[in-house]
């Protein structure tokens, strides 16, 4: 059951950092082979990325003290990796209140950012 969970947590982890690797490298402009092939792999699941570039050069893509979003994304995109990890080592399977905490914040400040995207930069950017 606790490797089942965390296999589960891990899955729903790798597409989030994928994600946020690739709005670093377009932050960035680097890494132009990983961009290309994280955009490939996008478009393949359906995903228009077209409209990607426009929305990580507004204030909306630096919500956190100037530093881009994403940034914050792929630290916490390790931490529920390492918590998935220790829940394998440990046997038990416990949240921490910090990543609770964490995790409703992420929930509010995606809703603002969607809210963001559709009604003030109408650009709809499907990641």
């Amino acid at each position: 059951m606790t490797a089942g969970l965390a296999i589960g947590l891990v899955a729903l982890t790798v597409p989030a950092l994928l994600i946020n690797l690739y709005f670093t490298s377009l932050i960035l402009d680097r890494w132009p082979g990983l961009r290309h092939r994280l955009g490939i792999l996008f478009k393949t699941c359906g995903a228009d990325t077209s409209s990607c570039v426009i929305v990580v050069r507004t204030p909306y893509a630096r919500l956190f003290g100037g530093a881009p979003n994403v940034y914050v994304g792929i630290v916490w995109n390790v931490a529920c990796v390492a918590l998935a990890l220790a829940w394998v080592t440990s046997g038990r399977v416990a949240v921490p209140w910090q990543f609770l905490l964490v995790a409703a914040a992420s929930v509010l400040v995606g809703l603002y950012l969607v809210w963001a995207l559709l009604v003030d930069l109408r650009q709809p950017c499907p990641l």
